[in-house]
């Protein structure tokens, strides 16, 4: 009993472990599949031993391999079928529920659409604002990340790649640095083109220490949020112009090919725990107001400005931005679902209440205590960690790996990237095995980066694992009940489980019913001898065979249950020739 509960424990452990997303990066069906594979033989051992002294109700047959292996794969193909459907049917459920809105309430559509152009977001990206270029906090969220690649980053020089890989690689698509309303916007102001230099760059701002040089591969939105996206810090770019809708929002132009960008950017990324200790790294003097700003609610404010004081303690700006973080970090749960029960305010539900949910919360309450004990803060969208190929010297960022950081302004730095997210939430850097090659990044191929980058999709590889699964599924259902009918009737290639010749007792229930005496149920075998008007003439040793084996202990001999057999059919052919009828 033990040993079966340590096994049920592990094959449990197991089947969650796979259901909950590990291993990273593989598709759902798989992951379901393997997970049922775990679980279903284990909870089968464990059933399998019966309690002595309760009765248990069996069939004509017992239960071979065949039976259990068309069991099993009639389950797996209804588990792949149903990943399958929660992949593939969301779309078309959609359309026939707004189809059937339109209909049924056209003013409840008309409110949607509405709502849906005000807060519009194109297709591409998690980090996108809506058309009044503010980004809302969700009050509730449930975030089901994609494994699509989104970015490609390829190094210049292989040595930046162990310094990445070191620390953690952060690239910025924007940042925002307004917060009102539980939303954060740009700056209000009119736009600035900026045109390359003389040497084809575009200058955005003075390095602090040796950049390093990349290029960057990315999709083109048609909606027009194509932001200049590169390694957090970016100093320069190396493209004909820009338009600065913000100090952290550049747009950019058309690119040369429909298909996507190329372009190559230099970048000086600094995070707080790289800085050197110093007597004191001071925040910026005279710093705009937006970015000191708090909550507008007076009592929340004032709470924010507790906490901060209170987490942050006394020491350096850096010392009290770390005290910041490792608050943060320990006393609030990373997890992409919020419930919000009380409808408060995002982050004060974040701060206070629930204390859960993803990394823009984190980067959201990051900024505001920064900002409480007086430090200019912003919040930071793009992607960290990604996979690194050695091979092609290239980092890949996946839209899993889309995330939201803190960035503090300091005097003499620049911006410094405090993020305030658990380290464990996963957006460390993998690395690729070393022969692995890494995902196309020609822009040429980006109409299509899901298949360029990973294959088929997840509804398309649980439509081929379901396929598989039921074509041999139904062949071996159909041989099985093949195999069934042909014991029914005494067929000679019926074998007996006991012998391996064909079953004498069913060919004589298949014979007396072709003469017109079926067995009624509850008959017994000398019972039912005993009723036929006519002669049968191996009654006889039929029944004491019949007897002796079933009830009396005698050992089956294959010899005399294939003549009783052939005397049966032979019986049952008169019948069927046109020999004498019953008398």
């Amino acid at each position: 009993m033990i040993f079966r509960a340590i096994l049920l424990a592990h094959g449990a452990a197991a089947a969650y472990l796979l259901l909950a997303g590990a291993p990273r990066g593989w598709p759902i069906p798989v992951r379901a599949t393997l997970a049922l594979c775990a679980l279903m033989p284990v909870l089968g051992y464990w059933l399998w031993p019966r309690p002595a002294g309760i009765a248990v109700a069996r069939g004509r047959h017992s239960a071979g391999w065949l039976d259990r292996l068309s069991i099993g794969a009639v389950a797996a193909v209804i588990a792949s079928a149903f990943v399958w459907l929660l992949g593939a049917a969301p779309d078309p459920l959609e359309s026939v529920s707004l189809l059937l809105e339109e209909q049924l309430r056209p003013q409840a559509a008309g409110a949607r659409r509405e709502a849906q152009q005000n807060h519009a977001r194109p297709q591409q990206g998690n980090w996108l604002w809506n058309n009044q270029s503010r980004r809302p906090l969700p009050k509730r969220t449930d975030f089901k990340p994609g494994n699509r690649p989104e970015i490609f980053l390829r190094l210049r020089d292989r040595a930046d790649a162990a310094e990445l890989l070191q620390g953690q690689a952060y690239v910025r698509a924007f940042a925002l640095g307004r917060y009102d309303h539980a939303s954060w916007s740009i700056t209000p102001g009119p736009p600035e083109r900026l045109v390359a230099d003389a040497a084809g760059l575009v200058q955005l701002s003075t390095p602090a220490r040796p950049p390093i040089l990349h290029e960057i591969y990315h999709t083109y939105d048609p909606q027009g949020q194509n932001v200049l996206t590169a390694l957090q810090g970016v100093a320069a770019v190396q493209i004909p112009e820009l338009t600065r809708l913000d100090d952290g929002l550049y747009l950019l132009p058309p690119p040369l090919k429909p298909s996507g960008y190329e372009y190559i950017a230099s970048s000086a990324p600094l995070r707080l725990e790289d800085l050197p200790e110093a007597p004191d790294l001071p925040p910026a003097p005279n710093a705009p107001t937006e970015l000191l700003q708090g909550p507008e609610s007076a009592a929340f404010a004032a709470r924010v400005r507790n906490l901060a004081v209170i987490a942050s303690g006394t020491g350096t700006t850096q010392q009290r931005l770390l005290n910041l973080r490792n608050h943060l970090r320990t006393t609030l749960k990373y997890s992409l679902t919020c419930d919000n029960p009380r409808d408060l305010d995002p982050i004060d539900n974040f701060l206070f209440d629930e204390q859960r949910g993803h990394c823009e919360y984190f980067a959201t309450a990051g900024a505001l205590l920064a900002r409480a004990i007086g430090i200019p803060a912003r919040v930071a969208y793009g992607w960290a960690g990604g996979t690194y190929y050695e091979s092609g010297n290239m980092f890949v960022f996946r839209a899993r790996e889309a995330h939201a950081w803190t960035e503090v302004w300091i005097a003499g730095r620049g911006w410094v990237v405090f993020d305030p997210t658990p380290a464990d939430r996963g957006s460390g850097a993998t690395v690729a095995p070393p022969n692995e090659p890494p995902p196309t990044a020609d822009p040429t191929t980006f109409e299509s980066p899901e298949e360029t980058a990973v294959g088929a999709t997840t509804a398309d590889i649980a439509r081929w694992i379901t396929l598989g699964l039921a074509l041999p599924a139904l062949a071996l259902l159909l041989w099985r009940g093949f195999r069934r009918r042909r014991e029914a009737e005494g067929a000679p290639d019926a074998p007996s489980p006991e012998t391996g010749t064909p079953h004498y007792f069913t060919a004589w229930r298949r014979a007396a019913a072709r003469r017109g005496m079926p067995m009624p149920g509850g008959f017994t075998l000398r019972r039912h001898l005993e009723s036929p008007r006519h002669p049968v003439p191996f009654a006889t040793e039929l029944l004491a065979y019949h007897y002796a084996v079933r009830y009396q202990g005698a050992k089956a001999d294959p010899r005399v249950e294939k003549r009783l057999t052939a005397a049966i059919r032979r019986w049952e052919r008169q019948r069927a020739e046109g020999g004498p009828p019953p008398t």
